[in-house]
């Protein structure tokens, strides 16, 4: 090596050397400070790159997260206020049930139907003052909510309209119903000896029929029988002239039968009748008997004269709503029974077919409107679950949801942290190394500045 003094290249070499043991110092001693691998592009451009992508996502499910949660409890207020509905509604049940029965006198169905209406109004309040945030969630303004769940677009979960519990739309139940002012046991006019066939009216019948609700109440006579056109006056005065010559001993029939949409269902045989009202009574009960099977419901209301009135039910059966259930009944082998009207032309209640009734409108004051109401009130009862159980399932999705995005985020903030993180491990040991190569480049430094100095000799010498 030549023996220079401008040109120190030992000292140098050591220079750079002692530099980039500082170098390597400074960059650890900043790790171990911030505990991060990666401090800045230059550390790790790739994984730098790599880690804030991670980082997007992990505070975008963070939000989601929070998101979900506001989804539970949106759902949860709407559930709450909507068990409430369900327990006023059970109570309605209770009293339309108990409205129900006959020996309810007018006044006790009046004061059963004025805690009726409270209810109703207290579930019309419910559902009009129940929020979330500000925004109305049973009234039926809230038209659904789609709930950001992820970090990304389209990952969201939707929740749908949910039920109007105003007491005006709660129940949307279709019927019909028809009142027939009078059933009873009259003598058929037209048969001068009741104990031989009447060949004319062999197979005719006695009958009304309630032409709007599509419900028709005959009987029918398989020897002797009176056709009654409650259209005709004057057969509507025959009815009732021969109700005064009703004989007082009835013998049972053979067979009834109520049919509903064309399909019959069998009634049985009555049991021997002393009068009319007796019969009437027993119709009633053998039609009742097979409500379920029939969906007809028949009562009895006394009138103003001390006579009754058979009243029918009939629950929709098609899809036009209309209904129809025929009565009738067969084996007569004394005196036709028939069907008469109370001296006026029958009238029967228009159905309600296809028409949204809410609770508001339950009325419980009469027996048939408490069955109404049982109705109403069922529908309205089953809606609050469907949406009870709409929205407890929307819970455990969110839930579900929040479980998995904290998952998500456990799993890329492990991967992020592999990729930025510091091992303090590898850091403390270069720590060391490098603090000694800072010492020992130091020293070399100071050696190599000592180089010149031998050149000098050569000078002195």
């Amino acid at each position: 090596m030549a023996a220079t003094i401008n040109t120190n290249i030992a000292s140098i070499n050591a220079q750079r050397n002692l530099a980039l043991s500082g170098q390597s110092l400074n960059t650890t001693m900043q790790r171990l400070s911030s505990g991060l691998r990666v401090n800045s592009a230059k550390d790790d451009a790739a994984g730098l790159a790599i880690a804030e992508r991670m980082n997007t996502q992990v505070k975008g499910l963070t939000v989601a997260a929070r998101n979900a949660n506001d989804g539970i409890s949106l759902a949860q207020t709407a559930e709450g206020a909507l068990g409430k509905v369900g327990d006023m509604l059970q109570r309605m049940r209770e009293l339309a049930v108990q409205a129900s029965n006959a020996t309810n006198s007018d006044s006790d169905r009046v004061a059963l139907q004025a805690e009726v209406k409270q209810l109703a109004a207290e579930i019309d309040r419910v559902a009009k003052q129940t929020n979330f945030n500000g925004q109305k969630i049973l009234d039926g303004s809230f038209a659904g909510a789609v709930f950001q769940v992820g970090a990304n677009s389209g990952d969201n979960v939707t929740l749908g309209a949910l039920v109007d519990t105003r007491s005006t739309r709660i129940s949307s139940i279709n019927y019909s119903s028809s009142t027939i002012d009078s059933i009873d046991a009259t003598e058929a006019t037209g048969i001068t000896d009741y104990n031989k066939p009447a060949p004319a009216a062999a197979a005719t019948a006695a009958a009304i029929t309630a032409a709007k609700a599509g419900i028709t109440v005959a009987e029918t006579a398989l020897n002797d029988a009176l056709a009654i056109d409650p259209q005709v006056p004057s057969d509507i005065a025959d009815a009732q002239n021969s109700l005064a010559q009703a004989k007082a001993n009835l013998y049972g029939l053979s067979g009834m039968a109520i049919a509903v949409g064309g399909i019959a269902v069998d009634l049985g045989s009555l049991p021997p009748a002393k009068n009319s009202t007796e019969r009437l009574g027993q119709v009633v009960e053998a039609i009742n008997a097979k409500s379920a099977d029939s969906g007809v419901t028949a009562y009895l209301t006394r009138n103003e004269d001390g006579t009754y009135k058979m009243e029918l039910l009939s629950e929709k059966i098609a899809n036009d709503g209309v209904s129809a259930a025929e009565v009738k009944m067969y084996g007569f082998t004394e005196e036709s029974t028939g069907i008469k009207g109370d001296g006026t032309d029958p009238k029967f209640a228009e159905p309600a077919d296809s028409e949204k009734i809410g609770i508001d409108s339950i009325d419980v004051t009469t027996q048939a409107g408490a069955w109404i109401a049982l109705k109403k009130i069922d529908s309205a009862i089953d809606q609050v679950n469907g949406a009870r159980a709409t929205l407890g399932a929307m819970q455990t999705r969110f839930e579900t949801a929040v479980n998995n995005i904290d998952i998500q985020v456990e799993n890329l903030s492990a991967a992020r942290g592999r990729i930025v993180d510091a091992d303090f491990a590898v850091e403390t040991a270069n720590l060391s190394r490098t603090q000694i190569l800072q010492q020992a480049g130091t020293a070399m430094v100071a050696q190599a500045n000592q180089i010149p100095q031998n050149v000098l000799q050569l000078l002195q010498g």
